[in-house]
């Protein structure tokens, strides 16, 4: 037997003698800016055999030969997501970045830089390979048809079909900043927070393509949906969402999702649209939903915890919507769990714990987690996820006390312990002309009190709602009138 030092000089120089490939030989693209080199003593692979592997997991490689050099294979996106997920922050990171806080979860580590990343700029099989994520893999996806979406119909379309928008560059991967600077999140600094929006602006820019897109098609304009369904099938093809998010971009991918999910819901029936596109939009909104889950399926001990509070409604929502868009059950009854876990955290007074504990912004944590909370119980209802009394009772004690507070928040006050101060609401500016989930809780359940306190904002609007929020949402039945006392 040769030596090993001899075997291996042998396989090096055998290497050196294989003729150059032919032209057109296939191959594997080189990340930009790395050159691709063989590795010394191991045998070529033949042509078919490099496949780009898919985004979200691969099939795994067979052993290895005898005397080959077994190759570790990268973990797969979901094993990343998951191990981002279980991770609170990076020790690499200096500890100086660690002052500020996101909204609504624990205390993160924010990245140095914050950037937007275009799909424009992934190598083809790159987003080939993300895009293939969005296969199905739920048998419960061919259940589409069943599940239902929350909205009553749009128009008829008519007229000549007007052109689509240029369509935004889709964004693969966020870095946001976290901006609070105090424990109990209710102090953000405008500086960081300048710097969170810019980063978050073209996840903005494009979900207000989309719902200009939806608004016309609900005043009947004739290839409105499709506009609306090219936008998203757009990201949908090139991977968008798919890659790399800390801490406080992860919130803005879950809200996004939020307002993509229910968007699609408003239009994917529309007529005359492409088969493929909707099918395919709705799987990448389940594919970006099954990374989204991973931070909030984690246990948490923390004070305030975005395991339980307005971000656990959020993603709930999120992940319920999407689940409808794909025809996929089980993401529908994830969101439905979180439903019935901010629900069960409803005291007596109709306040939410976590949300108390957010000192001088409690008002605005308990309108917006309403927000999410009441789109979920029209979600539970259009798809016969009844509640039970216990819970509608609670959902009732949350909007009433929501209402109260926001028409005097001196109320809230009382409950909080601190008076009330919203940097994100206009100067002067009434909590009631920023209560969206108000008037979805006011389809689910109409009063006349809480008709008479919303008409003079309307109508509402919210990106992360799906854009048009009055007169869009389906009805539930009337709140019964107050027993008459003795």
């Amino acid at each position: 037997m040769l030596p090993r030092t001899r075997l291996a000089a042998l396989l090096l120089l055998s290497l050196t003698l294989i003729p150059p490939a032919p032209v057109g030989a296939q191959s594997t693209p080189a990340r930009p800016g790395v050159q691709a080199s063989p590795r010394a003593g191991a045998a070529a692979r033949p042509p078919a055999k490099r496949e780009a592997r898919p985004v979200g997991g691969a099939a795994a490689r067979p052993a290895a030969r005898a005397g080959e050099r077994r190759q570790v294979a990268p973990r797969p996106e979901a094993a990343r997501s998951k191990a981002r997920a279980a991770t609170p922050a990076t020790p690499s990171r200096p500890a100086a970045a660690r002052a500020a806080s996101p909204a609504g979860g624990e205390r993160p580590t924010p990245p140095p830089a914050a950037a937007a990343v275009p799909g424009a700029l992934i190598p083809g099989a790159l987003a080939g390979a993300a895009a293939s994520a969005i296969a199905p893999t739920s048998p419960a996806m061919a259940e589409t048809a069943a599940l239902a979406g929350p909205f009553l119909p749009a128009p008829s379309p008519s007229g000549e079909a007007a052109p689509c928008e240029p369509r935004p560059a889709p964004v693969r991967s966020l870095e946001g900043f976290g901006y609070f600077l105090d424990p109990a999140f209710s102090r953000p600094d405008p500086r960081r927070l300048a710097m969170d929006e810019a980063a978050a602006r073209p996840l903005r820019d494009w979900l207000a393509l989309v719902q200009r897109a939806l608004a016309r098609h609900r005043r009947g304009e004739a290839g409105a949906a499709a506009c609306a369904l090219e936008a998203m099938d757009h990201w949908a093809r090139n991977g968008a969402l798919l890659g790399a998010f800390n801490l406080q971009g992860d919130y803005h991918r879950g809200w996004t999702l939020a307002g993509a999910a229910l968007s699609f819901l408003a239009i994917r029936e529309a007529p005359g649209l492409e088969p493929a596109r909707v099918t395919r939009t709705g799987r990448w909104l389940a594919a970006v939903a099954r990374e989204v889950r991973p931070r909030h399926d984690r246990r948490s001990e923390a004070l305030i915890s975005d395991v339980r509070n307005n971000q656990a409604a959020w993603a709930g929502l999120a992940l319920a919507a999407s689940g409808i868009a794909a025809g996929d059950r089980a993401l529908l009854d994830w969101g439905m769990e979180r439903l019935r876990g901010q629900l069960a955290q409803v005291d007596e007074r109709g306040a939410l714990p976590q949300e108390l504990r957010r000192g001088a912004m409690a008002l605005h944590y308990h309108l917006f987690a309403l927000d999410a909370v009441a789109a979920l119980e029209r979600l539970a209802a259009a798809n016969g996820a009844a509640l039970t009394e216990a819970e509608r009772d609670a959902f009732r004690r949350l909007r009433d006390f929501c209402l109260a507070a926001a028409r005097d928040p001196v109320r809230m006050e009382a409950a909080a312990g601190v008076a009330q101060a919203d940097p994100f609401l206009p100067e002067g500016a009434s909590p009631l002309s920023r209560a969206p989930g108000l008037e979805i809780a006011a389809a689910a359940q109409p009063a006349p009190e809480l008709d008479e306190a919303l008409a003079p904002f309307r109508p509402y609007t919210s990106p992360w709602l799906g854009g048009e929020v009055t007169g869009w949402w389906r009805p539930g039945a009337p709140t019964p009138p107050a027993a008459a006392g003795p």
